[in-house]
């Protein structure tokens, strides 16, 4: 559905920034098994929480079970740069208490060279394992 519409709006020139970040919530599994799927479950409310707080301009979609995808254009693609250096302090601040922790990876759209919003998306999912990576050797 957002895909085929940003696949539309690129084809159609309608579209000329935006940027998507891919959010993956990290230890899920781990809440789960120890505290039980209602913990899990608010666990999964609190992270889209802080991604909706944080991209307040910007539609938020689930796409998988504890993976997150938010779409910036307008006022949140120009205070893009603010807005993740804001969600990463949050991070680590997060990190630091043990409370909820989210991966993120993202990637801007280049009217030059990319031709599908997939494109985008994937080159943001690869950010955010690399990412994930780094912050399980972090812990």
């Amino acid at each position: 559905e957002a895909e085929e519409r940003m696949n539309r709006r690129m084809a159609e020139k309608s579209v000329s920034a935006f940027r998507i970040v891919v959010f993956d919530l990290n230890g899920l599994k781990a809440v789960n098994d120890t505290q039980g799927h209602q913990a899990g479950d608010q666990y999964i409310k609190d992270a889209c929480r802080i991604i909706c707080v944080t991209f307040k301009h910007s539609p938020v979609y689930r796409i998988g079970g504890d993976e997150f995808v938010a779409i910036m254009e307008g006022e949140d693609y120009d205070n893009r740069d603010t807005l993740l250096t804001s969600f990463e302090k949050k991070m680590d601040d997060n990190l630091a208490q043990g409370k909820v922790n989210i991966a993120h990876g993202w990637s801007d759209y280049s009217p030059e060279t990319d031709n599908t919003f997939r494109e985008i998306f994937e080159r943001a999912d690869e950010k955010m394992y690399e990412r994930k990576k780094q912050m399980k050797k972090s812990v």
